[in-house]
C-alpha cells in the first residue's frame, strides 16, 4: 500500500479531503453517545470525538456535526452526558448514528437507559460524564463543546473502540500487560 501524503494547498480546497479522512481512519477512538434532554427535546447521537481538557476543574470536549438534528439540542438544552459505550454495545452505536440493522434509529429502549426524565444514561456502559455546555467554538462542520463536568461513573467493561473503519475492543499486550497493566492493543474487529 502506497504512502498517501496530506498537502497544504492555499487555495479555497485547503485540505484534501478524501486524503485526510483515509488517514484518520487510521486512529483509534472511543465511541461514545452524546445526550441530551431538556425544553428542546430528547436526543442522542453517536461519536467518537471526545476527549479530556482538564482535571481541574474537570472539563472535556465533544465535536458534533452542525447538521445532526441533536446538535441546536444540546445547545439549548445547555446540558449533556457522555455515554462511553462498553465494548458489546456495538448495536447502540449503530442505532444513535442512524445506521441501526433493524431499522430502529435513536431509539431510548427502557431496558437499555435510566434517567429518561432527566439526561439519558445508559445501563452498564463503560463510562459517563454529566456536562453543562461551558463554551463553544465553530469549526469546520462542526461545533467543539467544552463541557464542565458536574459528575462522572466509570464502569466495570472495556470501552468499544472505533479505527480502520471497524469497531474494536482493547486487549491486553501480552509483553507489557504482566509489566505495568495498562498497555493495550487493538483485539480484531467486532463483526
Amino acid at each position: 500500500m502506497k504512502n498517501q501524503i496530506l498537502e497544504w494547498n492555499r487555495s479555497a480546497d485547503a485540505w484534501r479531503a478524501k486524503t485526510f479522512t483515509d488517514a484518520m481512519s487510521r486512529t483509534a477512538a472511543g465511541v461514545c453517545v452524546v445526550t441530551t434532554n431538556g425544553p428542546a427535546g430528547r436526543f442522542g447521537l453517536t461519536v467518537s470525538s471526545m476527549v479530556s481538557v482538564s482535571a481541574e476543574p474537570p472539563r472535556l470536549l465533544v465535536c458534533i456535526n452542525r447538521s445532526s438534528i441533536a446538535h441546536d439540542a444540546v445547545l439549548a438544552n445547555g446540558r449533556f452526558a457522555i455515554n462511553v459505550l462498553a465494548a458489546v454495545q456495538r448495536g447502540i452505536a449503530a442505532a444513535f448514528a442512524g445506521r441501526s440493522a433493524n431499522g430502529c434509529h435513536y431509539r431510548f429502549d427502557a431496558d437499555d437507559w435510566t434517567d429518561l426524565a432527566a439526561l439519558p444514561r445508559l445501563r452498564d456502559c463503560s463510562a459517563w460524564f454529566r456536562c453543562a455546555v461551558d463554551s463553544t467554538l465553530e469549526a469546520g462542520t462542526h461545533t467543539i463543546i467544552i463541557g464542565s463536568v458536574e459528575r462522572s461513573e466509570s464502569g466495570a467493561d472495556a470501552a468499544l473502540l472505533y479505527t480502520n473503519r471497524n469497531y474494536c475492543r482493547p486487549w491486553p499486550l501480552a509483553d507489557t500487560a504482566r509489566a505495568t497493566g495498562t498497555n493495550s492493543v487493538l483485539e480484531r474487529s467486532i463483526r
